[in-house]
This record gives C-alpha cells, sequence and structure tokens, in this order.
C-alpha cells in the first residue's frame, strides 16, 4: 500500500463572515466559514494543509476565524498546531506601511498562530503515513 484515506474535521470560530478555504496540496477541499470534515487519499509523503482567509478589506465590516481544532483521523492535534504550523499573514494597507515607517517589524511567518485577523495563508506540513507523523511529534 502506497497511499491512506485521512479524515480530517477542522472546527472555527468566525465573527462576521470571512471568506475561508481549505486546501490540501493546493487542492481545494473546503471552502466556507463553518467546520468541515473531509477525507483525502495521501500517498505516502509530504503534504501541506493550508488555510485561506481572504476577502478582508479596510471597508468591510470585523471578520475574524479562529482555528478552535484539527482532528485528523479522530486525533486531536492541538499541541502540533501550536509548534509546528505557521501563519503568512497579508497585512492591510495603509496600515503596514505606516508602521514600517515607524520602524516597526511586522511578521512576515508566524508559528502556531491559529487566529486569522488579517487576510493571511495558514499552513501545516504534514506527513502520511499520518500515525508516523503523530509519533514523530510525541517523541
Amino acid at each position: 500500500m502506497s497511499s491512506e484515506n485521512i479524515n480530517f474535521t477542522i472546527q472555527f470560530e468566525v465573527i462576521g463572515n470571512p471568506t475561508i478555504s481549505v486546501y490540501i496540496d493546493d487542492k481545494l477541499v473546503h471552502n466556507g466559514y463553518t467546520d468541515c470534515t473531509f477525507m483525502h487519499n495521501s500517498s505516502f509523503e509530504d503534504h501541506m494543509l493550508k488555510i485561506v482567509h481572504s476577502s478582508k478589506t479596510n471597508n468591510t465590516p470585523e471578520q475574524f476565524a479562529k482555528i478552535n481544532s484539527v482532528i485528523i483521523d479522530g486525533v486531536n492535534i492541538r499541541d502540533i498546531l501550536y509548534t509546528s504550523s505557521y501563519n503568512i499573514p497579508n497585512y492591510p494597507e495603509p496600515w503596514a506601511t505606516q508602521q514600517r515607517e515607524q520602524g516597526i517589524q511586522l511578521e512576515e511567518r508566524v508559528i502556531g498562530q491559529t487566529e486569522l485577523c488579517h487576510n493571511c495563508e495558514w499552513y501545516l506540513p504534514f506527513t502520511s503515513p499520518f500515525y508516523e507523523f503523530v509519533m514523530k511529534h510525541v517523541r
């Protein structure tokens, strides 16, 4: 066997109506700001879970999405999220430029952040077989 079916459940907490898209290896598997459950056939290699928060502008009402949990094959991998996931924010303008002009360095890659306030891309690299990925993190 060179692949496995992996079951994912992602639970969100949201304010407003953020646009959330979930991808595995750049394949769209969910669109919307509701919790999602899906199965993905994963070959035995490296993979990337990506969650994109988009459509927030300076003129939109407050939008916020927090990833409350990622459960893979029945295992809540919360602690793995805090050490292995990362968020790449797309800071709003002109705020970002103003901050940089004041000498404030904005983080380009935020490790373990599960709160998606700005437009951003959140990533969790993982490997299949999934149980080996989990065991690597609990050692």
